[in-house]
């Protein structure tokens, strides 16, 4: 009986760390890719020369493909694949000069990145 109670105790332990431990790491990613979009939204905004907003936007796709390997092993794959496509949309309408629909995928993209973080952090709310 003892031995039992003793097991149930650190499988709950290792499940609140390891849940912990991915919560932050997904609040992290959502900062990180959150900060790198509002840097591009406003190199858009202020004109920026584009060769610049391009290696912004390398940039944030190659930030976000190295996170996605990592989120991917317990967030659904829908949702990051969602902020795959408002990636490449973001650059693909950039790319063909339809700075408004650039700037539409970029806000989509912020958005879905919050819901996940939301959605995903660790609290009383997610739990029941």
């Amino acid at each position: 009986m003892k031995k039992d109670i003793v097991i149930c105790i650190i499988v709950i332990i290792f499940v609140i760390i390891l849940n912990t431990i991915t919560s932050k790491y997904t609040k992290d990613s959502s900062m990180v890719i959150g900060n790198e979009l509002k840097l591009i939204k406003e190199k858009i905004e202020e004109n920026v020369d584009e060769e610049e907003i391009y290696n912004y936007i390398k940039e944030l796709k190659d930030n976000w493909e190295n996170r996605y390997s990592k989120l991917a092993y317990y967030i659904e794959h829908d949702e990051l694949e969602k902020v795959n496509l408002y990636i490449v949309g973001l650059e693909s309408n950039y790319n063909s000069k339809e700075i408004g629909d650039a700037i539409e995928e970029l806000d989509k993209c912020e958005f879905i990145l919050k819901h996940i973080e939301e959605k995903y952090s660790f609290s009383l709310k997610n739990i029941f």
